[in-house]
């Protein structure tokens, strides 16, 4: 099986999985009695995993450090989200921002 194939069956695999767990989350939510501690503690859960998903994509690619220039772009985004700044001006400043860096020879 090659690379591409491998990726794309990765790709279908999560997709169905996800697809699944929000039907089961829409059929059981209404059955199950869940504390709100621990309602608390799974929303947490879910913030938890996405940040440290979008830590290490910024932080690695690969198994090798992304660089200076990827935190950088990631550090502006953050910025211009904590000011509340519309979706496609973070995405298009800190792509800018990234490309900019590169371009000076920033790794």
């Amino acid at each position: 099986m090659t690379s591409h194939s491998l990726m794309m069956a990765g790709i279908v695999v999560l997709a169905a999985g996800t697809f699944l767990m929000r039907v089961a989350g829409y059929r059981l939510g209404s059955r199950l009695n869940l504390s709100p501690a621990t309602q608390t503690m799974l929303s947490d859960a879910a913030t938890t995993l996405l940040l440290a998903v979008a830590a290490t994509s910024a932080l690695f690619e690969g198994q090798h450090f992304a660089g200076y220039a990827r935190i950088i772009g990631v550090g502006v985004a953050l910025f211009l989200a904590w000011r509340k700044a519309p979706l496609m001006v973070i995405i298009v400043a800190a792509a800018a921002v990234t490309a900019l860096m590169r371009g000076l020879g920033m790794a």
